[in-house]
């Protein structure tokens, strides 16, 4: 049961402003302002100099005495210390002017120096007072594209970085990101960028085992953390690892402060990916034969894309009439996606499946004969490339263009980032130019950031439950005037997408009571699966009861008539048998839904023996 109420526009509209702002200051101000500072500073010291000399001078002549100008000089830097001023008048406006000037002038210079000389102890001092900001653990690519991207969204950042001498962290502290360096596995640290009262914590090192710990470490300081949830992302690379990890994201023992997310950027850009090779191939639903993909190299990005467009063509076409081609190419092919099979059982029936093994340097590959049917035609409909080599998949590229030039199919290459070669491929694009059909796909530029990043699971499940609610309410005959909540997802109030991330944190607890457990997805068809009538009654009991201790633990209370969110009075706050049979309803309709909102985020039910 959702607890969707309205919120203030104009709040969120002043934030918004805010925010915008903010960015404003940040993107365009703040780093001009940082370059020309020392040079205003100087260019001011020397007006005060200036002024001061200028003024002792016509000082001494309205006085009749003899200065050199060494002793004119010596008069205006005493003026630094307030030792030179205190002359009979009158004074000129230039004497005035920097006896005023220069004692202020340099005690600003003296504190603006001590501040960039003890900056870090200074930012130290002010985590102890931050919060509801983003921890990145690791200032590699995918760290420092992230840092980047939450800067320009406002954000406050805290980067903590074990390597000294990484060349990104000036660029960091530019943006006026927090870096810190040490260990992101050593409690202290994460205790010195205050992830307990962090928002976010986005671990992205270079390692799996790392980034795990990081998470073991940061669960134990949420501990105590009251009110909002810390969501921990981490990255994992490892498709074994991140398939046993993946189960404790919804299937915890108990709801707490703490919330568990896995981020791996194959698999996202994976998907991703397919919606660009889609929105450039020109495949027609209605022709006679299925779409033909061709993907070079089975690496983590092309096992992930040849699962994903089996699942897609599945759940599209989920009768076994047709299978979806799809052509590998890789120097272990064969293997590979043996592998790919017994993992994903499924594969075989969905796809008619091709291997080659083979080298993209071979005159075999060169020759392009795969491309072409038993007719002598390309029947190919898009071309992927996922090498993890950009110089290497820009070769394989080009070697065949030249085999599909006037054809028009699209030729996707994965690279590492949408700079360098990517740059360069995108810069020749013209609409008429010979490599029109080349595209770069920038896997970290596409996948770092905070959308994706923070789209995760809960967010999937969550952004599902509510979509399904409006749905329902819509049946009711409810509208968006008579239910405020019935807005789309982006458009909720934070405070009750929280709650719907709050009933996902739920659902590995009620499953488990009648004897379920979550996995991730392997079996395709498990979105069909159907509740026993038993099932469904008890688990939409728990969730009521949830619901309803959420609720009292934020100040709601019992009241018949319609709920009043001034007053926090609500009539549905009564034990399952005293609860009406259409709200009864709405929570069963959710548990029957529940084995589709899984499927959509990956996982599957399956039934403890």
């Amino acid at each position: 049961m959702n607890t969707e109420m309205t919120n203030s526009t104009g709040s969120s509209n002043w934030l918004e402003w805010q925010n915008r702002l903010r960015r404003l200051w940040r993107k365009r101000v703040q780093p001009q302002r940082h370059d020309s500072q020392w040079f205003t500073i100087g260019g001011v010291w020397l007006i005060a100099l200036y002024l001061g000399y200028v003024g002792f001078a016509k000082h001494a002549a309205m006085m009749g005495e003899s200065h050199s100008p060494w002793d004119l000089l010596y008069l205006t830097l005493q003026l630094i210390s307030m030792n030179s001023g205190a002359v009979p008048g009158p004074i000129s406006w230039e004497l005035e002017m920097a006896r005023l000037l220069l004692p202020v002038l340099a005690a600003y210079t003296v504190v603006k120096a001590l501040t960039i000389l003890f900056r870090e102890q200074v930012k130290l001092m002010r985590l102890r007072f931050i919060r509801d900001h983003v921890v990145i653990c690791g200032l590699g690519s995918k760290g420092f594209l992230l840092a980047k991207s939450f800067r320009q969204h406002g954000d406050r950042v805290i980067v903590i970085e074990q390597n000294e001498d990484n060349s990104l962290l000036e660029q960091c502290r530019a943006w006026g990101t927090v870096v810190l360096i040490g260990d992101a596995t050593d409690t202290a640290w994460l205790h010195k960028a205050s992830v307990h009262k962090a928002k976010y914590l986005i671990s992205v090192c270079g390692d799996d085992g790392t980034n795990a710990e990081v998470a073991v470490r940061a669960q134990g300081l949420s501990a105590d953390r009251k009110g909002d949830v810390l969501s921990c992302i981490i990255h994992i690379v490892d498709p074994q690892l991140c398939d046993l990890l993946r189960e404790r994201e919804i299937g915890t023992e108990e709801v707490s402060a703490f919330r568990l997310e896995f981020f791996n950027v194959f698999d996202r850009g994976a998907r991703l990916l397919l919606q660009e090779i889609a929105a450039l191939s020109s495949t027609d639903e209605t022709q006679d034969r299925p779409p033909h993909l061709l993907v070079i190299g089975l690496g983590r990005m092309g096992e992930s894309l040849v699962v994903h467009a089996a699942r897609e063509w599945h759940d599209k076409h989920p009768l076994p009439d047709q299978q979806l081609r799809i052509t590998v190419i890789d120097r272990a092919a064969n293997w590979k996606s043996e592998s790919l099979c017994v993992r994903y059982p499924q594969l075989a029936g969905v796809c008619e499946l091709v291997t080659r093994e083979m080298d993209v340097y071979s005159p075999e590959f060169q020759r392009a004969e795969f491309l072409y049917n038993s007719q002598g035609l390309c029947d190919v409909n898009a071309v992927c490339i996922c090498l993890d080599n950009d110089s290497l998949g820009l070769y394989a590229g080009l070697a065949l263009l030249r085999q599909v030039r006037h054809h028009k199919i699209p030729i996707v290459i994965r690279m590492a980032e949408g700079t360098g070669l990517a740059t360069l491929l995108q810069g020749e694009h013209n609409g008429k130019g010979t490599f029109d059909n080349l595209h770069a796909f920038g896997l970290l530029d596409r996948t770092c950031t905070p959308n994706l990043v923070l789209g995760g699971t809960h967010e999937i499940l969550a952004r599902a439950l509510h979509e399904d609610y409006v749905r329902h309410q819509e049946q009711l005959g409810q509208t968006s005037q008579t239910n405020p909540t019935m807005v789309p997802w982006d458009s909720l109030p934070e405070r009750f997408r929280e709650s719907n991330r709050r009933q996902v944190d739920h659902i590995g607890i009620r499953l488990k009571d009648i004897g379920f457990e979550i996995l991730p997805l392997t079996n395709w068809d498990t979105a069909s699966y159907e509740f026993t009538p038993d099932e469904i009654e008890r688990m939409a009991q728990m969730e009521h009861k949830r619901w309803c201790d959420e609720l009292r633990r934020e100040g709601w209370r019992y009241a018949p008539g319609p709920k009043n969110p001034d007053k926090q009075t609500h009539p549905d706050l009564v034990s399952w048998e005293s609860l009406s049979e259409p709200e009864k309803e709405k929570n069963r309709n959710a548990v029957r839904e529940l084995p589709g909102f899984l499927a959509q985020a990956g996982f599957e039910v399956h039934r403890l023996k």
